[in-house]
């Protein structure tokens, strides 16, 4: 669960690493998803379980996700000054909030074999308007055990880099902005991520603390666990 969770597949792992001084410093951005390759008619039937959006809450240091799903919400918070994760499922349905920390080097290893990626980043003279900023496009080219995938990503300078802590720290550090949309290859499946708003405002510390309510266990699997009681 774990690696399907903070990989790319229906929302970024976001790591906030704000590198530009004209770099928004706290707020947040509205994601909508889309999946190119499925027929209209395939996607209305599937509409209750695909994802459609994703919220990033960030502050300096710390950002916060949340991805609604067909039972609930995921929640995920990094903190970069702890070094630390915290992964959360809020069942609504079930009235159930459990969560499990990791740390950056658990997650690294967790990741061994996507940090493997060898990346080819490209960047064009090619523009175009996304929501109010001018995106400029990446071609990104990646490799792992002799198989290559193609992704298109749309950045901007003034867009916090928001990203997963694996692979995608090498794509990110050779743009110099945060991304507006991208478009990436999950097997047979391409997925589209796209900002939808961006707000400028001061965000409260214990947004990005989880509180008492959750249920605190050892990892994914007794997350996993819980859910299913």
């Amino acid at each position: 669960m774990l690696k399907r969770t903070i990989l790319p597949l229906f929302f970024v792992v976001f790591v906030q690493i704000l590198v530009a001084q004209n770099v928004i410093k706290q707020g947040k951005i509205y994601y909508e998803m889309d999946f190119p390759d499925i027929p209209a008619e395939q996607k209305q039937m599937m509409a209750s379980m695909l994802p459609k959006d994703a919220t990033a809450y960030f502050k300096e240091s710390k950002t916060r996700i949340e991805t609604p799903t067909p039972f609930g919400k995921m929640i995920i918070i990094r903190d970069i000054q702890k070094k630390e994760f915290v992964f959360a499922f809020n069942n609504i349905e079930k009235k159930k909030k459990v969560a499990f920390k990791k740390t950056e080097e658990e997650v690294k290893n967790a990741l061994a074999d996507t940090n493997k990626v060898k990346i080819n980043v490209e960047i064009t003279k090619e523009t175009k308007m996304i929501t109010g900023y001018k995106g400029t496009k990446a071609i990104v080219t990646s490799v792992l055990n002799g198989k290559s995938s193609v992704s298109e990503y749309w950045f901007n300078s003034e867009i916090p880099k928001i990203n997963m802590g694996n692979e995608q720290d090498e794509i990110f550090s050779k743009l110099d902005g945060g991304i507006l949309e991208y478009t990436v290859n999950q097997g047979e499946m391409r997925i589209t991520m796209r900002v939808r708003q961006i707000v400028k405002e001061e965000m409260s510390d214990k947004l990005f603390e989880l509180g008492a309510a959750y249920k605190m266990v050892k990892d994914e699997e007794e997350l996993a666990s819980e859910m299913m009681k």
